[in-house]
């Protein structure tokens, strides 16, 4: 990423954790035979496509895909991020507040792109759990 770049989403309010991971693009892309994918779209127009492979109710991986701004990007790597090797019910206990702090802070604007992806995450696991095992 240019460093004019960095310096504006630094400006922003983007932590350098935050900014690294973006840089990283960290699991984002296309899974192939997920268990399950969902999608959900904020009240801005973001949206956010969550894949899982899910074994014994157990998240062996997470990928994403999303239309929006460098919040959700950074948001749903850090949310992936945190998920991985998780139980379902580990996964769901994660809040918007835990996924900002795992970024070390992101522009106040854009905590709504935590939200976006902790309700991705939820919609996922509800859907998977009532055995709506659909893949877009």
């Amino acid at each position: 990423m240019e460093e004019t770049r960095h310096k504006l989403l630094s400006d922003m309010g983007f932590s350098q954790k935050a900014i690294s991971i973006l840089d990283q693009k960290i699991n984002m892309g296309t899974m192939e035979n997920p268990s399950i994918t969902e999608q959900h779209q904020g009240s801005c127009g973001d949206i956010l496509f969550l894949s899982l492979k899910i074994e014994n109710d157990m998240i062996l991986d997470a990928q994403y895909e999303y239309i929006g701004c460098a919040g959700l990007q950074s948001c749903a790597s850090a949310l992936t991020m945190m998920i991985k090797k998780k139980s379902l019910e580990e996964a769901l206990k994660y809040s918007v507040d835990d996924i900002i702090n795992f970024l070390e802070g992101i522009p106040h604007q854009k905590y709504e792109c935590a939200e976006i992806a902790r309700d991705t995450l939820q919609k996922a696991v509800k859907n998977w759990e009532e055995g709506a095992l659909k893949v877009l």
